[in-house]
Formats: C-alpha cells, sequence, structure tokens
C-alpha cells in the first residue's frame, strides 16, 4: 500500500495551488488518509483523490519503455527530476494542465553506493531550491534550448518564452545542483511556427474537441520531484518530504 505520509504530503501540496476556501478545506480532508482509518477506508480515500480530483484515468497515455525493462538493458547513475505543472487557477473548468520536467543525474554515484543518507541530502537541496518559499516556476513556450555537460550529468532540454527566459532557467539548475555554468554549451534554437495560433475545433469519434495546442505561452510551477534509482524495479523515490511543525523532514519514503 502506498505510504500515508507520502500520500498525504502529495494531497496537501495538490490542494496548496489554489486559495483556501470551506469547500475546497472539505474535499482536502476527505482525500487525507487518517492515522485510525481502515485498511479499506484509506483506499477509497486514494481512489476519490485519483479518480475524482486528479482525475488520472483521464490523463494522456504515455508510450515508452517500462522501467525495469530499461533496467536489464542499461546501468545508469541515479537521476533526479522536478516536475512542473501550470496552475489549476488558470485552466478553464475540464481543461488538464499541461506539464515539464527538468532533470539531472548523480554522476558521482551509483546504485551501489547511493544510500538513503544520501538521499536526504539530495532531498534536502531539491526542497531547498525549487520548493521552500515561493515554489520555482517559469515560463514555457516554443524556444527550446539545450545545456549538455555530461560529466556533470545535465542534458538539459527546456522549452521556455523566449531566450531571456531559457537561459535564467538553465542557469538557475545548473547553480542550484553546485556546478559551474559554462556559456559555450548553451545553445537556443526559435521555431519559425507560431504557437498563439487559435485553430477551430475539431471532431473526434463524433464529439467535438479542441484542437491541440503546440507549444503554448504558459507558467508552470515546480510540482513534484523524484528520484529514479537502477535496479530499484518499477517504482521511483518520492523527494518531496512532508511538513511537520514548521520543519522540514527531506523524505517520505515509498519503499
Amino acid at each position: 500500500m502506498i505510504n500515508g505520509d507520502s500520500y498525504n504530503s502529495e494531497v496537501i501540496l495538490h490542494f496548496a495551488d489554489l486559495p483556501t476556501n470551506p469547500e475546497r478545506e472539505t474535499v482536502k480532508n476527505l482525500c487525507l488518509v487518517q492515522p485510525n482509518d481502515s485498511i479499506l477506508i484509506a483506499q477509497q480515500r486514494i481512489r476519490f483523490f485519483r479518480e475524482e480530483v486528479q482525475k488520472t484515468h483521464l490523463k494522456p497515455i504515455i508510450i515508452g519503455q517500462p522501467k525495469i525493462d530499461l533496467d536489464a538493458d542499461v546501468k545508469y547513475h541515479p537521476e533526479i527530476s522536478v516536475t512542473f505543472q501550470q496552475s489549476l487557477i488558470s485552466l478553464p473548468k475540464g481543461k488538464y494542465p499541461k506539464t515539464a520536467r527538468i532533470s539531472w543525474r548523480l554522476m558521482e554515484e551509483t546504485s551501489e553506493s547511493f544510500t538513503f543518507t544520501k538521499m536526504d541530502a539530495v532531498a534536502t537541496l531539491v526542497f531547498q531550491n525549487f520548493f521552500q518559499n515561493n515554489r520555482f516556476s517559469f515560463n514555457k513556450g516554443k524556444f527550446i534550448s539545450w545545456y549538455i555537460s555530461p560529466l556533470d550529468g545535465l542534458n538539459l532540454q527546456i522549452y521556455c518564452l523566449d531566450e531571456t527566459e531559457a537561459e535564467r532557467v538553465a542557469k538557475y539548475v545548473v547553480q542550484a545542483i553546485g556546478k559551474t555554468w559554462q556559456d559555450k554549451i548553451f545553445k537556443i534554437t526559435k521555431p519559425k511556427r507560431s504557437n498563439e495560433i487559435i485553430y477551430e475545433p475539431i471532431t473526434i469519434l463524433g464529439k467535438q474537441k479542441d484542437a491541440p495546442v503546440w507549444r503554448p505561452n504558459i507558467t508552470v510551477n515546480a510540482y513534484k520531484a523524484s528520484i529514479n534509482v537502477w535496479g530499484a524495479g518499477n517504482q521511483e523515490y518520492d523527494l518531496i518530504g512532508r511538513l511537520r511543525n514548521g520543519q522540514f523532514f527531506p523524505i517520505a519514503r515509498t519503499h
């Protein structure tokens, strides 16, 4: 079963995206797993959160290779990922928020050398740089920037509003993880295609839907973070942690 503290921290973070009001607070409390809940009640709360609040059954299908199969083919260094998400308050009803992802690898570590103590240190760094106080955010758009430095574990590809924003975000990530910025390896391209054209609705399987928007200009905020460790099976470790009595506890383990 999902770890209660890890799940509850995810619920709290989800509802922190909008101002508190009585109705929203009631829904949040329905989702939170309580200490005295039975397994059946806890499962019902989790199912309600996933299906009625997050609507995970409506998420897009991701086509790729299962982690357990990839682990059998390729051995890799631990990878940290910070996922960003569009603010729910900026979306029309029924629209699903767009996301972004920034990741890097711990080149000085392997699965054999990595420990939970080291994971706690990584979680603290991620929390302090991307979640503490105001969550880190950036303006996403059609510009594509690259910052590739294999020795530093960086293979950044970031979609941003313009060149200035792209450089700001890349520099922030490089400096946040304690690496030295190198101007010469930062590259950026500006596609000629417009991302501001509003297309007519389309009909799919007899139902009218909005046409997909190509690389829209949106703002995304740090939403969650995890670490992918080779050989750990179909599992990533949550790095968000939890807040207790105003103190940050850096890791909520899901193993």
